[in-house]
Parts: C-alpha cells; structure tokens; sequence
C-alpha cells in the first residue's frame, strides 16, 4: 500500500516540480523585463509584491474551493492559469499590462502548493505526514535549482522566450495533471462558504486567535526572514564580497540542493527521533542563527557555512509546522492549508517592504537581524504554547 501511494504521489511531486521551474525560470529575469519598459525601482517592488499580494486574498478561498470540488480540478484550472499569464507576461506590450500578468499568475498559482499539500494530507496517515509533506517541500526547492538554470540559457534566444518555454510547462503541466493523476477528496464539503474567505483580514485574525496561531506566526516569520534574505543577500554580496550575479546564483543553488537533501533524506528521520515540537523549535532558531550571522561573513568559506546554516533551519522548519497543521485540522485540508499559504504570502509581501525601508535607515545588516529576530520570537511564542498546552 505504501509503495502505490508512493507512486502515486510521483505523479503530484512532478506537477509541483516543474511548476516550480516555471515560476523560477521567470523569477530572476523579472526585474530586467520591466526595465524595459521603463520600471522604477518603486514600481519593480510593487510588481513583485503583487504576485504574493494576489495570493494572500486567495489562497483561502482556493483552498475552500477544492475541499467543495476535489484536488484534481482546482489543480488543473491553477495550472491552465499559470500557463496562460506566463505567455501574457511575455508577450505584454507595456508595463500596465506587466502588473494585470503578474497579478494573474498570483491569483492561479495560489491554486498549486496549498492543494497540493492538501492532497498530500487526504492521501497520508497521520504518522507519514512529515515524510510525504517533506518531499513535496523538497521538490520545490528542486525546481529553484533548474528553473534559474534554464531561464539563463533560454534568455539568449529572446528576451521573452522563457516566459513563453514556461507557459508551455505549465499547460504541459495541466494535461499531466489531468490524465495521471488521480481525486483525492473522498468526502467533499456539502456547501462552499466564502464569505470568510473574501474577507480575508477576518480569516487572518481568526487564524491567530485560533488554535493553529503560533503555527500561522511561524509561517509568516518564515516567510518574512525569508523574503527579506531574498531581497537582501544580492544587495550585501554585491556590497561587501564584490559577487556578480552568477556568483549570487550559485549561493541560492546551493541554498536549494541543502533544503532538497535535508527534507528528501534526513527530515522523516529527525522528525521521528525528536518529535514535531522540537524540531520546529530548532529549525526556527537555527534558520535565525544563519539570518543573524550571514551578514557579518568575511569571507566565501564563512558565508557558506552560515548560509547552509539559515537553510538547515528553513528545510526544518516549514514542512513540519505543514504536517502538524494537516494533522490536527478539523476543518478540510484545503481550508486550513490555503490559510496557511495566506500568512506564507502575507510575509513575502510585508518582509521586503519593511527590509528595503530598514537598508536604507540602518544599512545593510539590519534587514536580516530583524527576520533573526521574528524568528527568534516565534519559535519561543510557539515554545510557550507547547509547555502550556502539556501542563493544561
């Protein structure tokens, strides 16, 4: 039986690695395309903002969908759509239409990580949550390897060609999708009820006062720390090592083949010696102890190591707090794992915000003490929940 839905999961794993090779093939040649058409630095932000902007409005709302529908076809339809804003981002002829294209992309692709992992939580025992919810994490930050890869050596031919290559992946991806792969929801939702879901701001405040805060926090914290990383290692490496672009491409390479490793191989294993509790207590302070310190690295051997560091952490971190949610919810796997993508984008679009407002004020430094500290502060806030809720 283990092995089938091992098999069967391959299936969802491909899906979600080459939508990530898609989104990562786009992802660095974003602020290079909207030069062209003329972006200031003020509208480049806005424009990366908006894709996760879109996502934290929708990302409950998909996920109340397909506990209504099924898995299948919301994956489908998120595919198709991200397919379809793909090639317009890149046959866009100006910078208005850039924005409507991006936001597209956030608004379908809100329909991609969320069900998937709802699908991994209708398709999985409790006990084997972390394992499977792991390898989906990790084949995510597979497709972060690739897709850059690939976007470089397809840019050569046009400017635009690797927004359409991926566009074609993704529609490639739909079809896969729906031939291969098989419902999960067995028992749907009677009605779908989406008026919490609109009002996105109530979901969110319900989402903390509820049981599942400290691990919302978590996730926004994560998403926070590493968003600001993301924004804030190419201004630093350029700034204090002198890297070029394809030097800071190797870092992130490397970032995502320690995250793959550590959640494909050695997650199930940790996870199972020291519990879920611990291990995200440790994750969240190890990812904080790399944000810290990778700043004041002062040299590439140093830098590395606190690097591999912040990463130890993350691949800890994230899929856990994932399977806990999918373990422990009562509501459909789909509400509760597109709530949890809600805060996930929420961090993407607060942390950049605040950490190129604090580069400028405080230098350079001071964008990843503040996401070491965030994390810093959700690992005790969830710490302190434990202890209360074992002596309750």
């Amino acid at each position: 039986m283990k092995r089938f839905l091992g098999h069967r999961l391959l299936f969802l794993y491909l899906a979600a690695f080459i939508t990530i090779v898609g989104y990562g093939m786009v992802f660095p040649l974003l602020p290079f395309y909207a030069q062209h058409f003329g972006a200031t630095p003020l509208q480049l932000g806005f424009l990366a903002a908006s894709f996760s902007i879109t996502q934290f409005l929708v990302s409950p709302i998909v996920g109340r969908i397909s506990d209504r529908y099924g898995r299948k076809p919301v994956l489908v339809v998120a595919l198709l759509g991200t397919a379809g804003s793909f090639v317009a981002f890149g046959l866009a002829p100006s910078l208005f239409w850039l924005f409507i294209a991006r936001a597209v992309h956030g608004l379908f692709s809100s329909g991609v990580f969320p069900i998937a992992a709802a699908y991994i939580g209708d398709s999985t025992s409790k006990e084997e949550r972390v394992t499977y919810m792991s390898r989906l994490t990790a084949t995510f930050a597979l497709g972060f390897i690739v897709g850059p890869a690939a976007s470089g050596l397809l840019a050569g031919f046009a400017p635009a060609f690797p927004f359409v290559a991926a566009g074609i992946l993704a529609f490639l991806n739909a079809t896969f999708i729906f031939f291969f792969l098989r419902e999960s929801l067995t028992a749907k939702a009677e009605k779908l009820v989406l008026k919490e879901g609109l009002v996105n701001v109530k979901a969110i405040l319900h989402g903390f006062r509820g049981e599942f805060g400290t691990l919302f926090f978590m996730l926004f914290a994560w998403a926070f720390a590493l968003a600001n990383l993301e924004v804030g290692f190419p201004l630093f490496a350029e700034q204090q090592l002198s890297f070029h672009e394809q030097q800071i491409g190797v870092v992130f390479a490397w970032m995502g083949s320690v995250a793959a490793f550590v959640q494909w191989v050695f997650l199930p294993f940790i996870v199972k010696k020291f519990g879920e509790f611990r291990t995200i207590i440790a994750g969240g302070l190890g990812m904080a102890a790399g944000q810290a310190l990778i700043s004041y690295a002062p040299n590439l051997g140093i830098l590395f190591l606190f690097v591999s560091v912040s990463t130890l952490g993350s691949a800890l971190m994230r899929p856990t707090v994932n399977a806990l949610l999918s373990k422990g919810t009562r509501e459909g796997q789909g509400t509760t794992m597109g709530l949890a993508f809600s805060f996930e984008s929420l961090g993407r679009v607060i942390g950049p915000l605040v950490g190129g407002f604090l580069i400028n004020a405080a230098g350079i430094h001071s964008q990843f003490l503040l996401g070491a500290l965030f994390l810093i502060g959700s690992s005790l806030f969830f710490a302190k929940s434990v202890l209360v809720t074992k002596t309750a």
